[in-house]
């Protein structure tokens, strides 16, 4: 479905916001009055104003997309999904790609942060003269296997009770450093 609206003037009584408001998250081409366009995913329309927000691709890589607010009266009109304009995500695609990376980045960081407590406890097993030894998998066997203690490392594995309780002790004297 490619569509074109064109000419919008101020009297008419559709507006953008009325016309567009169901492609909102979907690519689109803002028709200037000065025979330009804008290619980008349509965020928002604003009901009041007509005015558009526009996620457009950024030419900084790093940044991913630049928000570009587009005013009404500039505005000739709004093709949708425009044929010759590089490929577009839909917004429900970027949020969802988003979601992707903040979930690996949470992962590296979840895994970072196991391995720095991993490491705080192994010196505190050591300071306190408490023999362990970490087994491939990285789990802290303490005095023989007698207890153990596994990632995320905030829990004790142990039948003895005494041993369970020191244990507990210093992990949680760890959560208070």
């Amino acid at each position: 479905m490619n569509r074109t609206i064109g000419e919008q003037s101020m009297n008419s009584e559709s507006s953008f916001f009325d016309r567009f408001s169901t492609v909102i998250g979907h690519p689109v081409r803002a028709q200037l009055q000065d025979g330009t366009s804008t290619d980008g995913v349509l965020y928002c329309i604003d009901p009041e104003t007509d005015h558009l927000a526009l996620l457009c691709p950024s030419s900084n890589e790093a940044s991913g997309y630049d928000v570009k607010i587009v005013l009404a009266h500039h505005v000739r009109g709004i093709e949708e999904r425009p044929q010759e304009s590089v490929r577009l995500p839909t917004l429900a695609e970027l949020r969802q790609e988003r979601r992707k990376e903040s979930s690996n980045e949470r992962r590296r960081g979840d895994v970072a942060s196991v391995h720095h407590r991993r490491e705080l406890l192994t010196q505190c097993l050591a300071k306190n003269f408490i023999p362990f030894e970490v087994d491939a998998g990285g789990n802290i066997s303490v005095f023989g296997g007698a207890a153990t203690i596994s990632a995320p490392f905030r829990t004790v594995q142990c039948a003895n009770e005494q041993l369970l309780r020191r244990l507990q002790q210093l992990l949680s004297q760890l959560d208070k450093q």
